[in-house]
């Protein structure tokens, strides 16, 4: 009973808060320090996950992390039931970012050992005299901790499984797919740098003279090799997902899963195929969708160098993905992971609990106090940042909600990652509307602007609770024609509203609907469609003898099957910029004509001796004495005159407004009236019907052929010689958004391995895109601006200041185009800034006149 009211004593105490600070209290004569996790979102790990590397090989603990990724039904086994939830918790800390959401018992006793036949995705620990029964259990996974074996309790099995004695061959019953051998090569590099065993490192030193020397080293030495054990494995995640990030559109929440397995090596398929459809791995998508996921950064830090080689560099898919990892990226990646290593931890020892009894608020009020003098006392970043932290919970467990919500937004103001805003948005909802209006007087509130958004959207800082991740490809019933631009934008076809409605349009025009009823689009005329989408995108990836004489910057459109041609039998393709023959076998390349030189297209009879009806094209070229060039396309020829008049129309009205979104909008066209042309081209419709149907998708060559008139008038000619470049950076966006502010970055020639110009462009729809000058082409997109950029800065090599309507100022990485920091102050929009002659200071202005002073110091 003292016990009991010993232990009751301590419930009042907090636990720790994200980062490198320790909490210490005393608990009798025993002093016990707490280990804080690295980051938001992860738990402490106070297990040496050294010790898994002595109960499993390799190998096997890169089974079990796949089993538990396949969420399989597990059920951890041992004679020595204390090594239960250790082993089970090492395995949880290793699959981070990943986390187990599901049923969890360390363990289960003997009498209720029929829990293990309950139906889901459960994870258990049982001692191994109920191996026998565990067994029978069919669709169970057994990990004998004892032996390091995994066991598959499978029908075909039972006799041989029946056995507990006999392990020599028990994996042979279950099926894990192997993960990726490059990953797992790289993980073993890692790990083998790696010291896990105390004794081995620190016999040659001397011999604590205390006791609690010896446990201050012996968990310094622990704590430092389970994080750099945590982030090999982290690394092995990156390398293994690192191609997720081509397939996933984050703007439309949707992963395209097909792709994703056609681009892998056909013997990591089985991996991935099993891993992909989990609830696991959508939650990982919606990791690294939501802006607050704490491992984000790290991930997209580390992602190794990828080349993608694909159907367009520009504006069109590309789904072909090849890895490259090289010694100097692995290099890198190891410099990464050293910068994940934490930091030296300080610890902050509690104060002592002096009663049992009507003490907590007591308790509460002095540990306020003692973290205040902290934060006055201590001048480390790490150190307040974690001190704020534990003060705003302490205040808001004790009552005093608004004081709790100032020393939030102190260190929300302080840049700190720490700031809990699910937790102070869930505060304010809370409040009375006495305390809310109290709170709206207070200046704290009146001048973040953070407090505002949580004050007026609820939804705006909740993604890991909205953000869900579409994985279906195709409709399963009729849409409408919403419900059908949401799946063509998904699956990267179209994000043009226009294009999308002409689209549907084309894919109802044989559907007849009474008065009233709305036009829909049936699952198999869109499943018909798409796969004829994906397998034309595969038709040009396979075609590689040609794609060394194209331009870097050209992609293959469309290739032909086996026709006649005036140079042979063999090939044609078509690219954006020309129309090219080349032949299987000997590998000839001929350029037929530049799609600026064509004059005409027509189609014609190719007449043969046993064919007097062979339907063909013959393209006219403009460049004086060259002759046309015949091809007999048999049934396709409609469809390659309608592909190539979009294209060459395209390129015309591009050229004569100077704008190359026009080329990448007309070939998108080209490609979607292609894809369905050929998909209809073996139904029982009239072909004249589909034709007319198809007529409206060429955008371009209806333009060309009703009387396109020029944009520029006479009383513009004077200024058309001084237009160079017409770029849309609305391109990829449904609607078009207002241009509010332009940041040109110069590059240096004299450096070839140095970066090109940069032009930086705000939108009005909270986006900022970047370009490249050399090219024209869009590098990245900022996602993570809530709020319009109205005036650029660059601070300096690295960092681009971005002021808001919201009155934050967003210091942005060049590098990795991504906001690490907000800086607040204003009230109202930030309508400039600018930089003091020596680079160290930063002035900016608002609308509501006011003018800030900023230090600079390489933030």
């Amino acid at each position: 009973m003292c016990l009991q009211n010993n232990l009751r004593s301590y419930n009042a105490v907090i636990c720790c808060s994200p980062g490198y600070t320790m909490q210490g209290f005393q608990m009798g004569m025993l002093h016990i320090d707490v280990r804080a996790p690295l980051s938001v979102g992860r738990l402490p790990i106070d297990v040496h996950l050294g010790n898994l590397f002595f109960l499993f090989s390799v190998e096997k603990i890169l089974d079990i992390l796949t089993c538990l990724l396949m969420q399989q039904n597990m059920v951890f086994v041992s004679a020595d039931i204390s090594l239960l939830a250790p082993t089970i918790e090492s395995f949880m800390a290793l699959i981070y970012p990943f986390t187990w959401r599901y049923v969890y018992v360390p363990l289960v006793p003997s009498s209720c050992l029929d829990l293990l036949e309950a139906p889901g995705t459960n994870l258990y620990g049982c001692h191994n005299s109920s191996l026998k029964k565990i067994s029978k259990i069919p669709g169970i996974v057994a990990v004998d901790i004892d032996t390091g074996n995994i066991l598959s309790a499978t029908d075909e099995c039972h006799n041989r499984a029946s056995l507990p004695n006999d392990h020599s061959n028990d994996d042979e019953f279950l099926e894990i797919p192997k993960m990726p051998t490059d990953a797992v090569y790289i993980l073993k590099q890692e790990l083998r740098k790696i010291a896990m065993n105390y004794e081995l490192e620190r016999g040659h030193l001397l011999t604590p003279l205390s006791l609690s020397e010896a446990r201050s080293q012996r968990a310094d030495f622990h704590h430092n090799c389970n994080s750099q054990i945590v982030a090999a494995f982290f690394q092995l995640w990156v390398h293994i997902f690192c191609e997720v990030t081509d397939f996933l559109k984050a703007e439309k929440k949707h992963f395209n899963r097909e792709q994703f397995l056609e681009s892998q090596a056909k013997n990591e398929r089985s991996f991935y195929s099993k891993v992909l459809h989990t609830d696991m791995f959508r939650q990982f998508l919606n990791g690294l969708i939501n802006k607050d996921a704490d491992w984000g950064q790290s991930f997209f830090r580390l992602l190794p160098k990828v080349s993608s080689s694909g159907r367009l560099c520009t504006g069109i898919p590309a789904n072909r993905l090849s890895k490259a990892i090289t010694k100097s990226s692995s290099g890198c990646l190891n410099q990464n992971i050293a910068d994940d290593i934490p930091q030296k931890t300080t610890t902050f020892l509690l104060p002592a609990i002096l009663g049992v009894k009507h003490q907590q608020v007591h308790f509460y009020q002095r540990c306020i106090e003692e973290l205040g003098n902290t934060v006055k006392a201590d001048s480390s970043s790490s150190m307040q940042a974690t001190c704020l932290y534990m003060k705003a919970l302490l205040q808001i467990a004790n009552g005093n909600t608004i004081e709790g919500l100032e020393t939030l937004n102190e260190l929300h103001v302080t840049g700190s990652k720490l700031c809990p805003l699910t937790l102070a948005q869930k505060v304010l909802e809370s409040i009375s509307d006495k305390e809310r209006q109290k709170l709206e007087k207070m200046d704290f509130f009146k001048h973040n602007s953070m407090w505002r958004n949580l004050g007026t959207d609820s939804k705006t800082f909740q993604y890991s609770n909205t953000s869900t991740v579409s994985i279906d490809s195709v409709p399963k019933r009729p849409v409408d024609l919403e419900a059908f631009a949401k799946h063509v934008e998904q699956l990267d076809i179209a994000v043009d509203s226009e294009v999308i409605s002409r689209l549907f349009h084309a894919l109802t025009f044989n559907k007849e609907t009474d008065d009233g009823e709305q036009m829909k689009v049936m699952p198999d005329v869109f499943k018909r469609f798409y796969d004829v989408w994906n397998k034309q995108e595969s038709d040009c990836q396979q075609v590689s003898a040609c794609i060394d004489k194209l331009d870097w910057n050209e992609c293959l459109l469309k290739v032909s099957a086996l026709v006649k041609t005036d140079y042979g039998m063999g090939h044609i393709g078509l690219t954006q910029k020309r129309l090219f023959y080349f032949e299987d076998t000997t590998g000839e390349y001929r350029e037929i004509i530049q799609l600026r030189d064509i004059d005409n297209v027509e189609k014609f009879n190719w007449l043969s001796v046993f064919s007097p009806r062979n339907p063909a094209l013959r393209i006219y070229s403009k460049v004086k004495g060259a002759k046309p060039f015949r091809v007999a396309l048999k049934r396709d020829c409609d469809i390659w005159s309608a592909v190539i008049k979009e294209v060459w129309s395209g390129r015309l009205i591009s050229v004569q407004e100077k704008d190359i979104h026009l080329l990448q909008q007309a070939a998108r066209n080209a490609l979607i009236a292609d894809a369905f042309l050929t998909s209809f081209q073996d139904s029982k419709l009239s072909w004249t019907e589909v034709m007319a149907a198809a007529t409206n998708l060429c955008y371009f060559t209806n333009l060309m052929h009703g009387a396109f008139e020029v944009i520029l008038s006479m009383d513009d000619i004077s200024s058309s010689f001084t237009l160079a470049h017409r770029i849309n950076p609305s391109a990829t966006e449904s609607e078009r958004a207002t241009v509010e502010a332009l940041l040109y970055i110069a590059g240096s020639a004299a450096n070839e391995d140095s970066q090109s110009s940069k032009l930086w462009v705000s939108l009005g729809s909270n986006k900022v895109v970047v370009y490249d000058v050399a090219t024209w082409l869009c590098e990245s997109r900022l996602i993570s601006v809530e709020s319009r950029v109205y005036c650029f800065l660059q601070a300096d090599d690295k960092t681009i200041w971005a002021g808001t309507r919201d009155g934050l100022i967003y210091v942005i990485d060049m590098e990795t185009v991504t906001s690490e920091r907000q800086l607040h102050g204003h009230n109202d929009t930030v309508s400039g800034m600018c930089l003091s002659q020596d680079s160290r200071r930063v002035y900016s202005g608002s609308l509501d006149g006011h003018v800030f002073l900023s230090r600079y110091c390489n933030i």
